[in-house]
Parts: structure tokens; sequence; C-alpha cells
């Protein structure tokens, strides 16, 4: 067999795998459960402190009553996050809730969400938004965007939130997606000349999960997100690493779980590190 033959060969198994029929997708039946835990690493460039974290959440969504195609879902996750600067240890603690309402049909997802975070000795951050995913045979592009209300002496304010994530399926159990968020937040802190000041967020990430086990629904993920900060008139960037394990209920693929099961978790309000794209 010619070089050119077996490269012409490899090329047409790549495509019909490509083009072969994807997971249907469906509107939610019954409850659909999953459960995540996570490490991160976030390394700013300004020299400070690197700040580790550990994350443990869950998840359940399904359908509302007898309204076709229409379900909730509950999220939660705590995160521990720590730090060692010269012998001299620091720590805090981070609570998420939130819940979505959304409509599954067979070609994509809209919904609203609230969510719900707070941070000990620092203060809370609540987004309300929407948010919407379409399918494109084996691709996924999602959006969102939403109100930001803040608390807090140092971090008190308000501000917005957008953005856009596209997931490639290249094999059934296991998703690529690459993600861009912005956020902004008007603070109560501010002076006389200049007036309130900001925090103004962006943030490009990429991301994979693979599903190793379909019998017991059991997948590794991880990412890397770069984060471009402008605070308080102070420009900073921050690396910010993840990987973790997550658990899903029932059997099916990795495309099954996101389009017929829980929300991918990339889509309600604002980005977590280590919640996982």
């Amino acid at each position: 067999m010619s070089k050119r033959t077996t490269i012409l060969g490899t090329a047409c198994i790549l495509a019909m795998a490509l083009a072969a029929g994807p997971a249907a997708a469906a509107p939610l039946t019954e409850w659909a459960l999953s459960a995540n835990t996570s490490f991160s690493l976030n390394d700013a460039s300004s020299g400070s402190s690197t700040w580790k974290g550990w994350l443990l959440g869950a998840a359940a969504a399904g359908p509302i009553s007898d309204i076709d195609g229409l379900n909730i879902q509950i999220d939660g996750n705590y995160t521990h996050n720590w730090s060692s600067t010269s012998g001299v240890g620091s720590s805090y603690e981070q609570w998420n809730i939130g819940g979505s309402f959304f409509w599954a049909g067979m070609e994509n997802r809209i919904g609203v969400n609230v969510n719900y975070d707070t941070v000990t000795h620092t203060g809370t951050l609540t987004n309300f938004g929407v948010f919407g995913e379409q399918y494109f045979g084996n691709f996924t592009g999602m959006a969102k965007a939403g109100w930001l209300s803040s608390s807090g002496t140092a971090i008190g304010g308000h501000g917005n939130y957008l953005g856009g994530a596209l997931s490639g399926y290249f094999v059934p159990d296991l998703a690529i997606t690459g993600s861009i968020d912005w956020s902004q937040l008007v603070t109560g802190h501010g002076s006389v000349i200049f007036g309130h000041e900001g925090v103004n967020i962006t943030q490009y990430g990429i991301g994979g999960e693979w599903l190793f086990s379909e019998d017991y629904g059991v997948s590794v993920y991880g990412g890397y997100t770069y984060d471009q900060v402008h605070a308080f008139g102070i420009k900073d960037h921050d690396n910010v690493w993840h990987v973790g394990f997550r658990w899903y209920t029932g059997g099916g693929s990795l495309m099954d779980h996101h389009r017929n099961g829980n929300l991918n978790p990339w889509l309600p309000g604002v980005a977590i590190s280590g919640n996982g794209l």
C-alpha cells in the first residue's frame, strides 16, 4: 500500500468519524446528578503569592412538572484556598450556590440563571443572567451574559459579564473547549479626582474532559486560563491551571451527558476556576 493511499485512508476514516451521527440531544425525562472535585493553581505575574485551591461541587437537574422541555438545575460548590509566603500561611473559604431554569430541545438549550458566591473576609458576588447553547453536529456553541452585584468594603458595586465558548467532540467521550469571558465591576472604591474605580477581567481558557469509564460515568478534566486583570488602576495577569475528576449518573458517552443531562459547567454565571471546562 502506498504512502499516499494510507494518508487518504486515514483522512477518510477521520472524516467519517466526525460526520457520524452525534449523540442525539433530548429534553430531560428524569433527574441527572453530577459531582466533581479538582485542584487549582493560581500564579500572578505581579510576584504576589501563588494560591492553591481544592474544590468540591455537585449539580442536580431535572424536568419541571408536565411542561415539556422545561427544567431546573441546582449547583453548589465549596473551595478551600491557601498560600504560604516566607513561612507565613494564609487561607480563605469560598462558597457558591446557584439555580437555573432552562428549556432543552433537540438542537439547543436556553435559560436564565442566578448565582451567589461568598468569600470569607472579602465579600460576595451575585450574578443574574441568560445563557444558551446550540449544537452543530459534533460541536457545541455556547454564550452567556448578565448583571453582577457585589458587596464588601473594597469590592462593593455592580457590573456586567459576557462570554462565549466552543466545544468539539472529536470522539464521543472526549471534549475540547475554548472560551473567552469578560466581566467588569464598578465598585464603591474611588477618589475625588478619578471618581469610582472598578475591576475589569478578561479570561482566555482552554480545557478538555475525557470520560474514561462509560459504565461508571467517571471522567477526568483539566484546563488553563489566562486572566488579564485591570483593577484600581493596576494591570496584572494570572495563570490558572486546574485538574479534576467528575462523576455522572447513568450511562452513555460524554456527549450524552453534556447534551442530555446537567448543564455544561461553563454556562451558568461567572466561571469559577476549577469548576471545569
